[in-house]
């Protein structure tokens, strides 16, 4: 059985939901596909933004790498970001590496 795709999807304005198992070979797509969405809830003006990770099928090093570029980005735009349904594997993760606190606002 072949992973499914894994994209931001726009629920409304300022709230995404990331869906899909992340995989190393999908990041650099993924991280193209996040600096595009930064740029353009900045020039919209958004301030706030929630991505909500309850889609995520897989969660593994990769995908906490891609949460961190994203938190960096929004920062970078001054734009808070909150994470939603962090899965318990990849809050673990964030945990053990002493990451966790640059993935809450």
């Amino acid at each position: 059985m072949a992973a499914s795709s894994s994209s931001f999807v726009s629920v409304s304005p300022g709230y995404f939901r990331l869906v899909g198992t992340i995989e190393l070979n999908e990041i650099k797509r993924l991280s193209a596909e996040a600096v595009l969405l930064w740029r353009e809830l900045a020039r919209n003006g958004l301030d706030q933004v929630e991505i909500d990770l309850s889609g995520v099928e897989s969660a593994n090093s990769a995908t906490l790498a891609l949460l961190l570029e994203c938190a960096e980005l929004a920062r970078e735009r001054s734009i808070r970001l909150t994470y939603r349904e962090l899965p318990e594997a990849l809050t673990r993760l964030a945990t053990v590496s002493n990451l966790l606190p640059l993935l809450e606002n």
